[in-house]
């Protein structure tokens, strides 16, 4: 077999798993949080509110450098993602060593993190793809972070979908907006035809939170 059948047959592939996606499951190749255009008016609301509630002003966060290396030589190693969720949780005042991360790929799964706590125990989990970037990997774990500052600080929205906007809007407000930039944007997927992309917000949202937060 050369590899000019071996490149035909993964573009069969990705084509089977396009139709799949589009036709048996109802979900399109991009996904749909890629389109969802979030209304100014409630971005305006979150940053409204955080400003109203935040005890502080946050400087930019900047990844330390030992930790950014060891991850872009192998952005699957578990001590150092432990080490960047810890650098995090820092930049908010929350101690990551008691958070247990737990990394796994789970298949068809539309969630980059998820986050569960009683206040004596937290567990972040972080769905790691084979095409994610260090930036995505980083804005995951902010969002995960900062729901977990905003529960420490009661502030939330009663609406769950609401509530993601907020967390992302906070997690810009609170220094991460670059990484959460460089991070939201669409990447290619596994397969031909298939792309991805993480958070609730797009990459022009960061920019309005930001312009926001400047006062213009």
């Amino acid at each position: 077999m050369t590899i000019a059948d071996i490149c035909e047959i993964l573009s069969y592939i990705g084509f089977a798993f396009f139709i799949i996606r589009l036709v048996i499951l109802r979900k399109s190749p991009v996904p749909s949080s890629a389109f969802n255009k979030v209304p100014r008016e409630l971005l305006k609301e979150c940053v409204a509110l955080l400003e109203e509630k935040e005890k502080c002003l946050y400087e930019p966060y900047e990844m330390p450098p030992d930790i950014e290396a060891a991850l872009r030589e192998n952005l699957k190693d578990e001590f150092y993602l432990k080490k960047l969720l810890c650098s995090i949780c820092s930049h908010l005042d929350i101690k990551g060593e008691f958070i247990k991360l737990v990394v796994e790929d789970v298949l068809m799964t539309d969630k980059a993190g998820q986050i569960t706590t009683d206040l004596a125990f937290t567990t972040i989990r972080l769905d790691m793809k084979d095409h994610y970037t260090l930036d995505a990997v980083a804005a995951v774990l902010a969002h995960e972070a900062i729901h977990l500052h905003l529960y420490y600080e009661g502030i939330r929205f009663s609406d769950p979908w609401e509530n993601e906007i907020l967390t992302d809007t906070a997690a810009v407000y609170c220094g991460f907006g670059e990484y959460i930039y460089r991070g939201y944007a669409v990447m290619r997927g596994e397969f031909a035809l298939s792309y991805h992309k993480v958070g609730y917000i797009r990459q022009e949202d960061v920019r309005y939170i930001q312009e926001l937060m400047h006062g213009q």
